[in-house]
């Protein structure tokens, strides 16, 4: 059943993700009937599949939308976070040139295998009906299964400050590689419960996110900071959302599935880690890290 006045744009840059589309955009049709209407913007660049076709095929009527070839731009935007962001952009500016610039709700998503499996639509109309229960809540962010994993575009007080690829790049010479991303990276990724309640944060994504549109009308995404190093481009946007009044949440009971390279992998760490790994994961059973979480809403 349709949501009543509620009108949604779905937006997803895409690059070689052809073999994940098939059900990728079969969960976006489910999440689309949740709306009275939807307008989709897809941005692929840089494709040596048939990521453009399969994405023009689909975006016939009745389905209402456009997808935007970006053509070749490794050449002149090296950096993958830029192209990305550069993606992105050319997503909201074909939005708030069109018609749906006054719809309601703005869901950005990733168009690979993080979506690639079954979804628990019903947690979508759940975490639309929370956003829009409050006139600040500006944003809310899937969680992942079979733990939490996108820490790079998530700032949180406590559980994530900062950038964590810069804190392992920037390491001090005389800790490691693995001892950094251990640090800075793995202990931060972490099973969040379904039944657990939505999580204040400054910025996260995880592959699925649903903002009110109004309060992203001047933001932007920006995959490389003031030194030209490479970013989350999502902490760009979500700051700039956050300084037009918005709150941003992730809401645990919208799961989506973690991408296995995001996550731990026992062949990039020597035996010692992979031990400690395992130590760490037994005391995160003993006591879970979402419960300071909770301690610290409370």
């Amino acid at each position: 059943m349709a949501i009543v006045r509620r009108r949604a744009v779905i937006v997803g840059a895409a690059r070689d993700c052809a073999g994940h589309l098939p059900q990728v955009l079969a969960n976006l049709d489910r999440i689309a009937k949740l709306y009275d209407e939807t307008f989709f913007v897809f941005a692929v660049s840089d494709s040596t599949d048939d990521t453009l076709a399969q994405l023009q095929l689909w975006l016939t009527p009745p389905r209402n939308g456009k997808v935007l070839d970006l053509g070749v731009l490794e050449a002149t935007i090296p950096e993958r976070t830029a192209r990305i962001a550069h993606a992105r952009n050319a997503c909201l500016d074909e939005v708030r040139g069109s018609a749906a610039t006054d719809f309601d709700h703005l869901i950005v998503v990733d168009l690979d295998e993080i979506l690639d499996g079954p979804l628990a639509v019903d947690t979508v109309r759940q975490a639309a009906d929370w956003l829009d229960d409050a006139p600040e809540r500006a944003g809310v962010f899937a969680n992942a299964t079979p733990r939490y994993y996108d820490v790079w575009a998530l700032r949180h007080d406590t559980w994530c400050p900062g950038d964590c690829w810069h804190a392992i790049w920037g390491r001090p010479p005389e800790q490691s590689f693995e001892a950094a991303k251990f640090k800075e990276s793995i202990s931060r990724q972490f099973e969040l419960p379904p039944d657990l309640p939505p999580i204040a944060v400054r910025s996260a994504f995880g592959g699925l996110a649903l903002y009110k549109l109004p309060f992203t009308r001047h933001a932007s995404y920006r995959g490389l900071d003031e030194q030209d190093r490479p970013v989350s481009e999502h902490v760009a946007f979500n700051r700039a959302v956050g300084e037009a009044g918005g709150q941003l949440h992730i809401f645990p009971p919208l799961m989506v599935h973690a991408p296995l390279q995001h996550l731990y992998r026992a062949d990039e760490f020597p035996r010692r880690w992979r031990l400690r790994l395992r130590m760490h994961r037994l005391a995160e059973r003993l006591r879970p890290p979402w419960r300071t979480l909770l301690r610290e809403r409370s």
